[in-house]
């Protein structure tokens, strides 16, 4: 009876508890690998998610404002020059180009110079102080201008001050703590190594025209498109520049928004399929003396059409640069008056 109580009492050896222990270390071990890819693939569908809503609100905007445009100039901040410091001159050459001498009439008899609007839009790379308020990366602006050709030498008369377009919640709810950037073209991302700064236990991801610098958009209309970069980094910028690329830490997302130019491209196929006729609002592509900028502009017609449909981009830079804020100068045809 003795020894059996002596042998229910005896408890473990120290070579069985490190054993015991061991084996648990291992369990642990296995166990955290598979939970850290789920990990990261929760997170990565949250990315995916949030991607989605976030870039298709901006894709809708985007096609809905620029689809009906009936001339469109594409300009980066890069190339703006003198534009730069002088938004009204460039929607002035705006108006000079497509609009000046166009006149309509009230009753039929009487003429006068139209008037209408011209927009400029801003997607944001950068961060800007914008009528004295600090507006974050990824915000879309707006400005309106207000001319009159009635007005000689001063068509420009009224400017609806620059103003955000974007949810401010895209930026601010404890949820979308995302940094966006903005690119011309299609962008597919391709994984790179960590760069100097980075952290060696994630993942960097790249846009491959940027790693591999090259062009990253093409100047035909019919296959216009932004690319819209997501990321959960908490950075100012949300990458890492390398001074060759710009390294985005995973989980990272490219969208594209692809944008219709409706009015442009309609005008382009009808005179294609009319042979150059007369009795359409004709377009024609053009070189500049550079042989880089692609113009289609209006054919003088008789009588004159109220607007005449136009695609420029000559003030853009071909290959990514997210330091660039992009600028779309536009107006509609059924605004003039």
């Amino acid at each position: 009876m003795d020894k059996m109580k002596k042998s229910v009492l005896k408890g473990f050896t120290l070579v069985e508890l490190l054993v015991v222990m061991a084996i648990f270390s291992v369990l642990m071990a296995a166990a955290l690998a598979l939970t850290t890819p789920v990990s990261r693939m929760y997170k990565n569908t949250a990315l995916a998610e949030k991607t989605y809503s976030y870039s298709n609100n901006i894709q809708e905007y985007l096609q809905g404002t620029l689809e009906y445009a009936d001339s469109l100039y594409i300009l980066t901040e890069d190339k703006l020059g003198t534009y730069a410091s002088d938004m009204k001159s460039l929607a002035e050459d705006f108006r000079k180009d497509h609009y000046d001498k166009v006149v309509t009439s009230d009753d039929g008899e009487h003429v006068r110079g139209i008037r209408g609007k011209i927009y400029i839009l801003r997607l944001l790379n950068e961060a800007a102080t914008i009528n004295g308020v600090n507006v974050p990366a990824g915000q879309i602006t707006l400005t309106e201008y207000w001319f009159d050709n009635e007005e000689e030498g001063n068509e420009i008369q009224t400017v609806v001050p620059e103003r955000t377009v974007l949810n401010p919640a895209f930026f601010s709810a404890p949820d979308s703590k995302y940094s966006f950037s903005y690119a011309l073209g299609n962008a597919d991302l391709v994984t790179v190594p960590t760069p100097a700064g980075g952290d060696a236990n994630e993942t960097y991801k790249a846009v491959r025209a940027d790693r591999d610098d090259v062009e990253s958009f093409t100047t035909d209309s019919t296959r216009l498109s932004i690319s819209i970069i997501l990321d959960k980094d908490a950075s100012a910028k949300g990458y890492i520049d390398t001074s060759t690329y710009r390294a985005f830490k995973a989980p990272v997302a490219a969208q594209i928004a692809n944008l219709p130019l409706t009015n442009i491209n309609t005008a382009s196929r009808m005179r294609a399929a009319n042979n150059g006729s007369d009795n359409i609002a004709q377009i024609r592509p053009r070189l500049d003396e550079d042989g880089t900028t692609v113009r289609m502009q209006r054919n003088t017609m008789t009588p004159d059409p109220e607007c005449g449909y136009g695609f420029k981009i000559d003030k853009a830079n071909s290959k990514i640069d997210f330091n660039n804020d992009i600028y779309f100068v536009y107006a509609y045809g059924d605004e003039l008056r």
